[in-house]
């Protein structure tokens, strides 16, 4: 009678497992095919696209848009794409906003076909013209760290100095660089685009009331800031796989969820006065509730990548399909 109660308890417990591996294996499954391509039939009302933010130089401030294009590279708009200007240190690693703070108050203007005027305080304004630093012949500096590939144009040197100056308040210590957009068949080191959404943003403030200031939707650096119905829920990004953006059959842009946007102490860092705050908020407050997908690092926006390239403007109707 033992081995016979043993014997069914062990075929009750094989049941449920095989049962359960099967049951995840058809979820994959199911997800799989609802990553190849969204289903026509399936789109619901999201909100509006409040905010097109553009980050032409890493670390940077961004420039906010009324409309650019968006493709499987991200976000362009005359000639320029997003992450274009680099910054390394003298150790050749790339500059961290999180760790020079004041990389937060270069403040960059589009003022021509591929080119740039970056501001900051205390500071000449500095042109960058792309045309003129990738005009041939220019010698491309290759980088590879973390399985990340990156081809580089070296600016000038006054080009570097200006930076310098601008964030470490000396002559020397930083370098500027052009990344070179991937060839046909490159893989991207960089996500495409990350939506925020505003609500989520939000809920986050009020958990910090009276106990710290407010936290500005800016310092979460997302590219699309979302606008949702007053029916969708808060964090309810963390269930979107695709997005619609706009409602031009020819022109909108519909893209597909690549994974959550993990923070790190970047998003302590004041936007404003590029001070990081003492109370290491908001990381800690995130922390407390959103260690989703990395026991270290809570989630707050996520990655797409472009499925269709299309025309982002803001006030676009927002369209979504869930995991």
């Amino acid at each position: 009678m033992k081995l016979l109660g043993a014997m069914t308890w062990f075929s009750i417990t094989l049941g449920a497992v095989v049962g359960g591996i099967t049951f995840w294996l058809a979820c994959r499954k199911r997800l799989g095919k609802r990553r190849e391509q969204p289903s026509p039939d399936e789109w619901q009302s999201l909100g509006t696209l409040r905010v097109i933010n553009f980050y032409p130089i890493k670390g940077g401030a961004s420039i906010q848009l009324q409309q650019v294009e968006c493709s499987e590279f991200g976000l362009h708009v005359n000639g320029l794409w997003e992450r274009c200007l680099l910054a390394y240190d003298e150790c050749g690693a790339i500059v961290f906003a999180g760790s020079y703070p004041r990389m937060l108050s270069i403040q960059p203007v589009i003022v021509g076909e591929k080119v740039l005027r970056l501001e900051a305080p205390n500071m000449p304004p500095l042109t960058v013209d792309l045309n003129e630093l990738l005009r041939q012949p220019y010698a491309v500096v290759e980088k590879r760290k973390n399985g990340n590939f990156k081809r580089l144009v070296e600016c000038r040197a006054e080009h570097s100095e200006w930076l310098s100056r601008a964030v470490l308040q000396r002559v020397q210590g930083l370098r500027l660089y052009v990344k070179l957009r991937p060839r046909q068949g490159e893989a991207l080191d960089i996500f495409p685009v990350m939506v925020l959404h505003e609500r989520s943003v939000q809920d986050l403030n009020e958990r910090l009331s009276g106990r710290t200031e407010s936290v500005d939707c800016q310092q979460f650096r997302g590219n699309l800031v979302v606008d949702s119905n007053a029916n969708v829920p808060t964090y309810d990004e963390d269930h979107w796989l695709w997005l619609k953006i706009g409602n031009n059959a020819v022109s909108s842009t519909i893209m597909c969820y690549n994974s959550d946007c993990l923070r790190c102490i970047l998003v302590n860092v004041n936007v404003h006065d590029y001070t990081r705050s003492p109370d290491f908020e908001p990381l800690r407050e995130l922390k407390k509730y959103r260690l989703r997908m990395n026991p270290k690092e809570p989630s707050m926006g996520v990655y797409f990548d472009v499925y269709k390239s299309g025309l982002l403007k803001v006030g676009d109707q927002i369209y979504v399909q869930y995991k």
